[in-house]
């Protein structure tokens, strides 16, 4: 998502203001298709918490707060995305709700999704510069992996092949976040789907999720559908704020 979202230079594309939630909900999906995730049996903003012996080995309080090195000292990869949002997870004294969950700074994966595109020399790291007015950027190095996520994605649109759970949580982040129009523009225009259509394809790709979800024992439907509703909520909140500002 973090490439999807970035412009080649490196920069966040202009129009993307939300693109911290949008990760945040991208790790969330992640941590739910590894089996990592118990979702409150509630359609609107359910509790989400640690499962199996992750539950069992959680422990409490600040000294638990995760960090892009997971602690290894090593640089960061895969694994240090996933572990990032289980040590953050575990540090809550209680189960967040989906809807907290998303715009909180605790959960931004940003700072180790971009270490680990580094680590993997899909982009260079430009730190930020004068007191963060001019944000760290991500130029990309090696465009290999946005291409094949992005010959994917068509694919999906298109209706061929089965589609992926994970790629399916990506077209309803991006649709949750009304940005598949201008994301996937090319991809969507390549298939003749415009406006409605697109809405309307991803859609169908969503609603196949509970199936995929019955075959591999994973409550993909609830978070999909928790994860936009996320994405919407806190955009209108951060809109109300900002209106009440100005």
């Amino acid at each position: 998502l973090l490439l999807l979202l970035t412009r080649d230079d490196g920069r966040a594309e202009a129009w993307v203001s939300y693109r911290d939630y949008a990760l945040a909900a991208g790790l969330l999906a992640d941590l739910a298709l590894a089996d990592c995730l118990g979702f409150e049996d509630r359609k609107r903003d359910p509790k989400v918490w640690l499962t199996g012996e992750l539950a069992a080995e959680r422990v409490g309080g600040p000294s638990a707060a995760p960090r892009p090195d997971s602690g290894t000292g090593e640089a960061a990869g895969p694994a240090a995305v996933m572990d990032f949002g289980i040590r953050a997870l575990a540090a809550r004294s209680k189960p967040p709700r989906v809807q907290a969950l998303i715009p909180a700074g605790w959960f931004n994966p940003r700072e180790v999704v971009s270490r680990s595109l580094v680590a993997q020399g899909v982009v260079t790291l430009e730190e930020a510069r004068f007191l963060g007015l001019k944000p760290e950027r991500y130029p990309a190095v090696d465009e290999r992996p946005e291409m094949h996520t992005r010959g994917r994605l068509r694919e999906a649109l298109g209706g061929r092949g089965e589609v992926s759970a994970s790629d399916a949580m990506i077209v309803g982040i991006l649709r949750g976040m009304d940005s598949a129009k201008v994301i996937l523009k090319e991809e969507a225009a390549a298939e003749g789907l415009k406006g409605r259509a697109l809405n309307k394809r991803i859609e169908q790709i969503t609603d196949e999720l509970p199936a995929l979800a019955q075959h591999s024992g994973r409550a993909l439907s609830a978070s999909i559908a928790a994860i936009g509703a996320a994405i919407g909520a806190a955009i209108a909140a951060s809109a109300a704020v900002s209106a009440g500002s100005s």
